[in-house]
């Protein structure tokens, strides 16, 4: 976290913004080849619940990953999934606001568990899949919660038939 003395385009001095400084993230829409999303159930403590949400992280600067790297990582790290075809679907700006980093979204089709999770210490995380056609009604019942989730399923529409 930082505090820049921020002079705004209407010249007014603000002495105290206050910005986070992440690293860049990657989150992953996997699909497998019976045409299900591939979903994790983690607990967020902030929210002190449950969430439904999809695969990613942070990329790993000390490895020099590419953002598509960062994300199949991830994808078998947390749930044991591989995939036969990944699609860019570009970024997102996670909280411009208050944050500097970017959300690199990706779609991964043709997902096929080939490997038990390599989970880190601290994550504790179930594998849920559920029929595509069913994802979105995920969202609209309030079964997925987080809005970079629902951005993302948003983004790779345009790729799926539902």
């Amino acid at each position: 976290m930082r505090s820049d003395e921020l002079l705004m385009p209407n010249l007014k001095k603000m002495p105290n913004y206050y910005v986070f400084d992440f690293t860049d993230w990657v989150n992953i829409v996997p699909v497998t080849t019976n045409n299900e999303l591939v979903l994790i159930r983690q607990y967020r403590h902030a929210v002190e619940d449950e969430m439904l949400e999809i695969p990613g992280g942070g990329i790993d600067w000390r490895l020099k990953e590419t953002p598509e790297q960062a994300a199949l990582r991830e994808l078998a790290e947390e749930t044991g999934y591989v995939a036969s075809e990944v699609i860019p679907l570009g970024f997102q700006r996670p909280n411009p606001a208050l944050q500097s980093n970017r959300l690199w979204s990706f779609l991964a089709l043709g997902c096929e568990k080939k490997f038990e999770q390599k989970l880190d210490e601290f994550e504790d995380i179930e594998v849920v899949t559920v029929p595509l056609t069913e994802a979105l009604d995920f969202v609209h019942q309030g079964q997925i919660q987080h809005s970079l989730v629902i951005a993302s399923l948003h983004m790779a529409l345009k790729h799926l038939n539902i």
